[in-house]
């Protein structure tokens, strides 16, 4: 076979391991894996005394595949109205297989091209986790503006 296999199973090792590397962390509330209603996922929800009152909950949604696709989601819910962002690889028609689409409603059409490591859980160490600690730094800092 030449090229990826494109066939779409979840990797349930690197969600393990990504669980249990998360598990750790002083800023994680709860993990949880392959819950109900989310059978492909890990569901990190991350401990709000890190952020402003003004923000009710903050999670992590990631789903993997053997195929090498990923989808890591960041969930930010205020009294009124919810934010998000996503870091995307899979093939689709509106940008390169690697793409972000960023705060504050992940829209598709603001949606820009990245080059991503190879390794999902490199993604998450190197991409995902500074940007959530400069989120975390920049709500501060609108807060007491």
């Amino acid at each position: 076979m030449t090229g990826p296999d494109r066939s779409r199973s979840v990797d349930e090792a690197t969600l393990r391991y990504l669980a249990r590397a998360f598990g750790r962390r002083t800023e994680v509330r709860r993990t949880s894996l392959f819950p109900t209603n989310k059978l492909e996922s890990l569901v990190v929800t991350l401990d709000t005394e890190y952020y402003p009152p003004d923000i009710e909950g903050v999670s992590v949604e990631i789903r993997a595949y053997t195929n090498g696709d990923f989808h890591v989601s960041y969930h930010e819910t205020r009294p009124v109205d919810r934010r998000q962002c996503r870091w995307d690889r899979h093939d689709q028609p509106h940008n390169a297989r690697d793409h972000f689409h960023p705060i504050p409603d992940a829209n598709t059409a603001a949606a820009v091209d990245r080059s991503y490591a190879t390794d999902l859980t490199r993604v998450v160490e190197r991409t995902v986790l500074p940007w959530i600690d400069e989120r975390v730094g920049a709500l501060w800092e609108s807060a007491t503006d």
